[in-house]
């Protein structure tokens, strides 16, 4: 297919002087995509271009050629893969070796031997009694008061001028062994902290306005 004559299909397909000899043209660019099964990508990318054309009987024209040339497109059918039927008894690929399978995955052994996630038993939250550091029972209070206040968030009701020494006491602080630990009835005092920093910002509302 010489250049000269698809210029000259493409010419008459934009400026042919009726309607049927555009259709003409078009009819005959999908001949040439039959006898040129390579030039599709060539034939398609020149097309489209007179499909944006601002003539209406050029874009008319340039859709029967998209639907000429892609008609004589030959269908496309594709081989089968031969696929060689695997024994189960065969050696496993190297890519599947030291993998884990779901059919090997134990439920209950993962259950039973494994660490448990975001679950604590509040021990490092305790203060380790050493009577080689040399700290007494209310210096070790105090640093209890100060963790305690950190977790509850107190560090920052303090800093807006609440005071938060009057919330909870050294016996909440202290376990039934005596040592300085935070005890058990940790939620009611979560709970009357809650209502102490409610009514002390509700003042504090009132005071405002």
């Amino acid at each position: 297919m010489t250049s000269s004559r698809l210029d000259r299909l493409f010419l008459l397909l934009e400026t042919g002087s009726s309607s049927i000899t555009r259709s003409a043209a078009a009819k005959q660019l999908g001949e040439v995509q039959r006898l040129h099964p390579h030039e599709l990508n060539t034939l398609l990318s020149r097309t489209t271009t007179y499909l944006k054309s601002a003539d209406w009987e050029t874009r008319i024209a340039a859709a029967e050629a998209v639907r000429a040339i892609v008609s004589n497109v030959p269908q496309w059918k594709p081989q089968g893969v031969n696929v060689k039927p695997e024994d189960g008894n065969q050696v496993q690929s190297l890519s599947c070796v030291g993998r884990l399978r779901f059919e090997h995955f134990d439920m209950a052994k993962v259950l039973a031997n494994s660490t448990h996630l975001m679950a604590s038993e509040g021990k490092e939250f305790d203060l380790e009694e050493d009577s080689s550091l040399g700290i007494d029972n209310k210096e070790r209070m105090a640093k209890q008061r100060q963790m305690l206040n950190a977790r509850l968030g107190l560090d920052v009701a303090a800093k807006l001028g609440m005071d938060t020494s009057s919330l909870f006491s050294n016996e909440d602080l202290v376990a039934n062994n005596g040592k300085p630990e935070i005890s058990s009835n940790i939620v009611d005092l979560r709970v009357r902290i809650v209502r102490e920093l409610v009514q002390f910002f509700y003042a504090s509302f009132l005071f405002l306005f």
